[in-house]
This record gives structure tokens, C-alpha cells and sequence, in this order.
């Protein structure tokens, strides 16, 4: 083989090893962000704060509708279950659904389906957070590899997790809609109807509660 061979043959493994150690890296901090933010107590993603509060400009979330996240949202990979005690959006659908609703006798649902969906919410802000980590950690690949290298990755890191970032924030001013509809409609069925005799005894002609002699 001669020394040109040699010297290009050299150079193509040592490409080949960094390539493959950066897609290692890569991998490892995706990884990483998920567990690291999977181990945080759900108390921190109950309300939002600067990084999740929707801004002016989103318009409810309808904004990315201009990005059509309405319809390639549900072809994206969910990792909610990856690791154990995650949630997944499977367990809304089928929370939703409450057994025997709108039967005689029926429980209220209307409380189990505000929790669900409040989990749900906080969901999409430690799912939000997982995908943020990713571009920040990008960062580190200025520190063992060349500047020319590096810079690619911040764009690759941003590129490859927004459209996760995107769906949730199309998603959680739609879900904390939902759940000041479900809390506006159970506080209408608390209520007595026009017409309807008050049961809980105040106005009674002689000022004595029910079961009073």
C-alpha cells in the first residue's frame, strides 16, 4: 500500500470514529434529558413559568397549526412510558371515558377527568423541558471537537427536537381550555335550575331547616 493509501486510509477511520462517537453522544443525551427530567418531581412542572408560559404571539396554540402540527403531531415517536411511572396521552384518551357516564346514578366524572387532564399539562411541560436539554447540551460538543464540527450541532439539536417542543406547546393551551370547559359544566349541573325547588332549605317560609318541629 503506498503512503498516500496509507495516509487517506488513516484519515477516513479516524472520520468513521468521530462520526460514530458523535452519534453515540448524541443518543446518550437524548437518552440522558428524558430520565434526568423523568426523575423530577411532577410539583415542579404543576404551573407554569418563563420557559412554559404561552406567549402573546402562539394565539392559543393556534400558530403552529401554520406549521401543520395538526396533522404529522401523532406520527411522532412517544417516549412518555419509556422509563417506569411515565405517562403516556394513551391513558387520556381512555381516562376520559368514564364507565357508566350519562347512566341513572351515574358518578360525576367530571373531577377525575380535571385531574387527568391537570396531569396531562404538567406532561407536556416536563416533556417540553426534555426536548429543551438536548439543545442546550449541544453546546458541549465545543469542547471535544473542532469549532467547525461543533457548530453544526446547536442547529442539528434545535432541528432535530422542535417539532416535540412544537407539539407541546400546540397542545397544553388546548388541554387547560378543556379543563375550564369540564369545570364550567360540572359547575353548571351543581346548580339548580330556573323553576327548580331549592333542596338545600334556606327560604323556608318559617325559617326552620327541613326536619325541624
Amino acid at each position: 500500500m503506498s503512503i498516500a493509501g496509507s495516509i487517506a486510509g488513516s484519515i477516513a477511520a479516524r472520520i468513521a470514529a468521530r462520526i460514530a462517537l458523535i452519534c453515540a453522544a448524541w443518543v446518550a443525551i437524548q437518552i440522558g434529558s428524558g430520565y434526568l427530567t423523568h426523575a423530577m418531581p411532577l410539583r415542579w412542572f404543576i404551573r407554569d413559568n418563563a420557559l412554559f408560559r404561552t406567549r402573546r404571539f402562539e394565539r392559543g396554540g393556534r400558530l403552529y397549526r401554520l406549521f401543520g402540527v395538526h396533522r404529522w403531531k401523532d406520527r411522532l415517536p412517544e417516549a412518555g412510558a419509556l422509563f417506569a411511572g411515565g405517562f403516556s396521552k394513551s391513558r387520556l384518551a381512555a381516562g376520559t371515558r368514564a364507565p357508566g357516564a350519562g347512566t341513572a346514578g351515574a358518578v360525576d366524572p367530571s373531577g377525575d377527568r380535571v385531574a387527568l387532564l391537570e396531569r396531562f399539562v404538567a406532561e407536556t411541560r416536563r416533556a417540553e423541558l426534555t426536548h429543551w436539554l438536548p439543545v442546550v447540551a449541544s453546546f458541549t460538543f465545543f469542547l471535544w471537537n473542532p469549532p467547525e464540527i461543533a457548530a453544526w450541532m446547536p442547529p442539528i439539536g434545535l432541528v432535530g427536537n422542535l417539532p416535540f417542543i412544537i407539539v407541546q406547546r400546540s397542545n397544553r393551551p388546548r388541554l387547560e381550555a378543556a379543563i375550564e370547559t369540564v369545570r364550567t359544566a360540572s359547575r353548571r349541573r351543581t346548580q339548580p335550575s330556573a323553576g327548580e325547588p331549592d333542596r338545600t332549605g334556606a327560604g323556608s317560609s318559617d325559617g326552620r331547616a327541613p326536619g325541624c318541629s
